[in-house]
């Protein structure tokens, strides 16, 4: 099935808005904006009720979220350079941190002065403006290219470096429930003796990524997500972790992530890795106790398609963990080439390297994706389970914590699979 992806516009829109004290002021014509009003809204919500009752003023008009300047067949012939020199101020005296304009890709044709209107507002200290043609990125590159940018505008300073604290890099607010995978990394990664410092890109602050340089390690969640910021830490003295088993999904890669992280910070991880052997413990007691429907997974047929640090481990995992046959293995665009290399390579080991590169079939039994081609690949009847796991996945109906990372990433992943045999 052709999949249907967000590109480096959408990542850098959200890149922004998954900062809790900064806005997006976005420089095109309404129906842009929509899209980013229900995607931070439902994956990062910031604000009550009662405070989207002050928004009902111009560029706001009733939502707090991505402020536009709703450009019509008139401005792009004539300029819209009033409405920033008209907006600004406005979306300015919400208080926000740090505005960060950004075109609509038909506004960058238009070539209003951006610089010029922030001068004039007097905010040069505070608002930036996005002037690449993000739309062309990948998602994950857009998403990390706005963050550095970002950080390079606030000229962090590195003067008071603290032993065994870490920022996590390369998550985001469109990782499926990335605030539950954030607060279990969290929790063990001080249960080693390590303080979580920041985590860009995942609901930080604009102060937790000032104070983000003096951390004395970066950890590598999601490669792809984070390469730009990798090399500006690490040319700032910090240093970087990154684990070879890849993204930390499916147990046996959540077990080599923290044990990477014990191997280059000298910390006991037992314990992060005494609950991985609990959930294991638990799910093969499930197995035997529900023989039949652990049985009826075995040799199924699956097709896996996403970022590849996070396709490759779960491949492995759903290959050796619960023998089922990857039929289709398909990577994202901008994905980190020595994870697209190996995930290739262990294809061919195991005799299916027809599956690479191949976009989820019709007739898989699982499919695991962005939660738009899942989904509606199963309410169509093309496959029998779908599992969403991609930057378009929001979980909105889910209330027990299911993200796609760490222990609980790989017991919603299970849990999915039964329910479906179950109902099969």
């Amino acid at each position: 099935m052709r999949r249907t992806l967000p590109d480096g516009f959408v990542g850098a829109v959200m890149a922004v808005e998954s900062i809790s004290d900064a806005i997006v002021f976005l420089h095109g014509p309404g129906g842009c904006r929509v899209r980013f009003m229900v995607y931070s809204s439902a994956v990062y919500p910031r604000m009550t009720l009662e405070e989207s009752d002050s928004y009902f003023i111009p560029y706001f008009y009733g939502y707090p979220r991505v402020p536009a300047t709703f450009l019509d067949e008139y401005d792009y012939i004539n300029g819209a350079f009033y409405k920033l020199e008209e907006g600004l101020p406005i979306v300015d005296s919400k208080d926000p941190g740090l505005v960060v304009v950004i075109n609509s890709p038909g506004a960058g044709l238009i070539g209003d002065n951006h610089e010029k209107a922030i001068r004039e507002a007097h905010m040069e200290d505070r608002a930036i403006y996005m002037g690449e043609a993000l739309v062309s990125m990948p998602m994950t590159q857009g998403y990390d290219h706005t963050l550095r940018q970002i950080l390079e505008h606030l000229a962090p300073v590195r003067d008071s470096p603290e032993k065994d604290t870490v920022n996590l890099l390369g998550m985001t607010v469109l990782d499926k429930d990335w605030a539950a995978a954030v607060e279990e990394f969290r929790e063990n990664l001080e249960s080693m003796g390590l303080k979580v410092r920041c985590v860009p890109g995942a609901g930080a602050e604009l102060g937790d990524l000032r104070d983000s340089l003096n951390s004395e390690y970066c950890i590598v969640v999601c490669p792809e997500a984070c390469a730009s910021l990798c090399d500006y830490y690490e040319s700032k003295g910090l240093k970087i972790i990154r684990s070879k088993a890849g993204a930390p999904v499916g147990f046996d890669a959540v077990e080599g992530w923290y044990r990477t992280i014990a191997d280059a910070t000298g910390k006991d991880p037992s314990v992060p890795i005494a609950k991985i052997d609990k959930a294991r413990t638990k799910i093969y007691q499930k197995f035997v106790g529900m023989k039949y429907n652990a049985l009826r997974i075995k040799g199924l047929k699956f097709s896996a398609a996403g970022t590849a640090s996070v396709v490759r481990p779960l491949t492995k995992w759903m290959y050796y963990y619960l023998a089922t046959a990857p039929i289709a293995v398909d990577t994202d665009l901008g994905s980190d080439e020595d994870e697209v290399r190996e995930l290739r390579e262990f294809l061919e080991s195991i005799d299916y390297a027809e599956s690479f590169g191949v976009e989820p079939k019709i007739g898989s039994d699982i499919v695991l994706s962005e939660g738009i081609t899942a989904l509606t690949m199963k309410i169509n009847g093309q496959c029998s389970i779908g599992i969403p796991i991609g930057h378009s996945s929001m979980g909105l109906d889910d209330v027990i914590p299911r993200p796609v990372y760490g222990v609980q990433g790989a017991l919603y992943i299970l849990d999915e699979i039964l329910h479906g045999v179950r109902g099969s």
